[in-house]
């Protein structure tokens, strides 16, 4: 039995007014978020794949913590942290008590 290739992370995903852009960069990836909308997020960062995970650290925030994206059902993806203690983090890059946290769906081209 062989194992199948890993499905690609490379896309425009969408979180209501948040578009999240994964790219190949090297041999890792790329992250890009912007919000146009009140939240006004912004964070863009390397990342490593891990099995099924990208983790993008946020060491210049904050010491040991890490931005997760996995994917998830329908071609979406999900953006957390993995530490309980910092689950907080992902609204650091943002205004107004928005969050990069969240489902990301496939965006229309």
């Amino acid at each position: 039995m062989t194992a199948s290739a890993p499905v690609p992370f490379e896309g425009r995903y969408a979180q209501g007014t948040q578009q999240l852009e994964i790219a190949r960069r090297g041999d890792g990836y790329w992250l890009d978020l912007e919000d146009a909308g009140a939240g006004g997020c912004s964070f863009s960062a390397a990342a490593i794949r891990v099995d099924d995970r990208l983790l993008a650290s946020l060491q210049d925030w904050k010491s040991g913590a890490v931005l997760t994206v996995r994917r998830a059902g329908n071609g979406s993806v999900d953006v957390f942290s993995e530490q309980e203690d910092d689950r907080f983090s992902l609204a650091a890059f943002c205004r107004g008590g928005a969050t990069l946290s969240g489902n990301y769906r496939p965006a229309a081209r």
